[in-house]
């Protein structure tokens, strides 16, 4: 991942004074000036950044999981903080695909605003923090890890694993 996203992420925890987990990324958007919507979209559709001279839009999906929604809100934060070029970000299927680019990994402004959702949702060091706990009360297994984390960040036990991977916690997905 790249340092300056992951410092941007943990700069905004910081300038809000958030350091407990879960992080509430809605209230994240709403003290960085986002209204966020929830809106009744298509299933192929995660969320929408609009940006608007009167104030700019978060929009997602209500039909999804609590997971998906608080990452997709995460996602079009990072759009914000990362000050990507444009106006209208459309974030499409549960793999934030808006064409078939990014699927391929050649859309640089999606990569780099799931990197940013990641680092804000589950910060390098309680991410850290949480492990060591976890390994060191020995009542888990450690298959089990990555679901135990996922449930204490609120986040997905698949975007987990990729984290934890990416910080060089684990060695694999498996």
């Amino acid at each position: 991942m790249n340092p300056s996203i992951e410092e941007k992420a943990t700069a905004t925890l910081e300038q809000l004074n958030l350091t407990s987990i879960p992080i509430d990324p809605a209230s994240v958007a709403a003290r960085l000036g986002l209204s966020v919507r929830f809106e009744s979209f298509s299933d192929d559709l995660s969320g929408v950044l609009m940006r608007k001279p009167e104030g700019s839009i978060v929009a997602v999906n209500s039909r999804h999981g609590v997971a998906r929604q608080r990452f997709t809100i995460a996602h079009e934060i990072g759009h914000h903080v990362l000050q990507h070029k444009g106006d209208l970000f459309i974030d499409q299927t549960v793999l934030n695909r808006r064409d078939g680019r990014s699927s391929y990994a050649i859309d640089s402004q999606e990569i780099e605003a799931n990197a940013f959702a990641a680092a804000l949702l589950m910060p390098r060091q309680q991410v850290t923090n949480e492990l060591i706990a976890l390994m060191n009360s020995s009542m888990i297994e450690q298959k089990n890890l990555a679901r135990e984390l996922a449930n204490r960040f609120q986040v997905s036990e698949q975007a987990m694993s990729f984290r934890l991977v990416n910080l060089g916690l684990i060695t694999s997905l498996e």
